[in-house]
């Protein structure tokens, strides 16, 4: 057994048989296998409670008591094995209404998530790259299914107000997706398909959302699958525009693990070096290497512990930390002074701010609006990621140079909370995805795009998770009101979101 990078993990060699070696992560590997199982039985209970629901909807009522119970419901079960006309009538019935459940679920997430008006700049995810796999899904059973989780577990919440992200269509979904991909690892030429690693990055997503509605810690496998995927499949595989799209939304989706989890990421050149002329950078693919730097750095600070403690022996370290800091600190600030011009924010002061969006909560004199909700959310990006940069310098600086430092986390901050308004309008209660009465602060003499209804609804308070619990994460830095604010715009939303605290 091999080393891995990550922690508490190790790298399983699996020969499939072709005899071509495979890298897995087994972390990966178990995970599947203990959700699996769990999903496996809830399966079975649920297919058992349809199948006594049915057998006493089509018995007689003099049979539905005692043991004539028992006896028309294996009749109900031999018919439907031996294909009854009748029993063959159910099924059929039920096999429609399932498919027709599929088809709303895919449609609504695809026309709300993937299809929507957006800038390209803004692009280092996976979402948008699903049109490309759109002809895979009939025949690709893994990618369809883990398509289908994400798909039931967004559309139970909006229109099916199930706000329960684990309700029965989505267990089935994650069950069979889960039983596909542990099958497609060890599958030598499967396994190094985009249509695999697209699955993956869905299923993490998925992830992401449940631990977000139920706020409780999220499973780190699928991201760690995704890796040990891009080590095997990059010298050979990731050679078309769409891999290498593929490629930056792992990247992406490793920086904001190794940010929230305080641990390194991992630098290896199968998945960092690459040719820029061969890859679609943008200013947001330039955030997760700037992102990487910076979680190295925090991973390396908190491994030595705090500078109050330290001896001499790790004064030179230290400093040295602070050092890159503050180059890093200077790197993240010229981002921002390259970034389009469109992209800058529009302050609008708070004279011109609807009245009901000051009372759903704006701090300050003024809110920002910008061109577009991935626009809003890579900015945010940027901010959270400053946020701790920042902090490394305020714990290592001296008393002048800590006191600027500090000074630029809440301005920060500050703009962290302009930005609230734009994305949430004025909503305090949930609401429907397309709700054209929510109030958003519009440019002033212009009319709010038809588009950010919907956009804003979808993304707005999912972008805000990390930005929003960056500055509660530090807030020793924060002013007062800033920090009563933050928890009190954090509740709100909850929410909206219906987050369920469970343990």
């Amino acid at each position: 057994m091999e080393k891995c990078r990550i922690p508490e993990s190790l790298v399983e060699l699996v020969k499939p048989a072709n005899n071509a070696m495979l890298r897995t992560c087994q972390g990966f590997a178990e995970g599947l296998d203990l959700v699996l199982r769990d999903q496996n039985q809830i399966a079975k209970a649920g297919a058992e409670r349809r199948y006594k629901a049915q057998a006493k909807k089509k018995a007689p009522a003099h049979l539905n008591n005692g043991s004539s119970s028992n006896s028309s419901e294996s009749t109900s079960q031999s018919a439907s094995r031996s294909g009854s006309s009748s029993s063959h009538d159910e099924l059929v019935v039920y096999s429609s209404i399932a498919e027709s459940r599929n088809s709303y679920a895919h449609a609504f997430f695809v026309s709300a998530y993937v299809l929507g008006p957006r800038d390209t700049r803004t692009d280092h995810g996976f979402l948008e790259l699903l049109p490309h796999l759109f002809d895979k899904l009939p025949f690709n059973p893994v990618l369809s299914s883990s398509l289908a989780t994400l798909s039931h577990c967004y559309f139970g919440a909006w229109h099916r107000s199930i706000r329960n992200a684990e309700y029965l269509d989505v267990k089935q979904s994650y069950s069979v997706a889960l039983s596909g991909l542990r099958h497609a690892l060890r599958d030598s030429r499967h396994c190094m398909t985009d249509e695999v690693l697209m699955a993956v990055c869905l299923l993490n997503f998925f992830e992401y959302t449940t631990s977000a509605l139920t706020s409780r810690p999220r499973g780190d496998q699928h991201v760690d699958g995704a890796t040990a995927l891009i080590k095997q499949r990059r010298s050979k595989t990731m050679t078309s525009n769409l891999s290498r799209r593929l490629l930056i939304a792992v990247r992406r989706d490793m920086v904001t693990k190794a940010l929230i989890c305080s641990m390194p990421v991992d630098s290896a050149p199968e998945i960092w070096d690459d040719p820029s002329e061969d890859m679609p950078y943008n200013p947001a693919t330039s955030i997760d290497f700037l992102g990487r730097d910076a979680a190295n750095l925090l991973a390396l600070a908190a491994d030595h512990g705090s500078p109050l403690n330290a001896d001499s022996s790790d004064t030179e370290i230290h400093s040295n930390i602070c050092l890159q800091a503050k180059a890093l600190n200077a790197r993240y600030a010229q981002w921002s002074e390259q970034v389009p011009a469109e992209w800058l924010p529009f302050s609008v002061p708070l004279e011109l701010i609807p009245q009901e969006i000051i009372q759903a909560g704006v701090n300050g004199d003024h809110c920002d609006v910008y061109t577009h909700t991935s626009v809003c959310s890579i900015w945010n990006d940027w901010r959270a990621h400053r946020i701790r940069i920042l902090s490394l310098i305020a714990d290592h600086e001296e008393i002048d140079s800590r006191r600027e430092a500090v000074l630029q986390i809440q301005r920060i901050a500050d703009d962290i909370h302009a930005s609230l308004p734009y994305m949430l309008g004025n909503k305090v209660e949930p609401s429907e995805l397309n709700d054209m009465d929510i109030i958003y602060p519009p440019i002033p003499g212009q009319s709010v795009p038809a588009s950010h209804y919907q956009s804003a609804a979808a993304y707005g308070g999912h972008t805000l998770w990390v930005p929003m619990r960056t500055v509660l994460a530090f807030q020793q830095y924060m002013r007062e009101d800033q920090i009563s604010f933050t928890t009190q715009q954090f509740r709100r939303i909850e929410r909206l979101y219906d987050v369920r605290h469970l343990q």
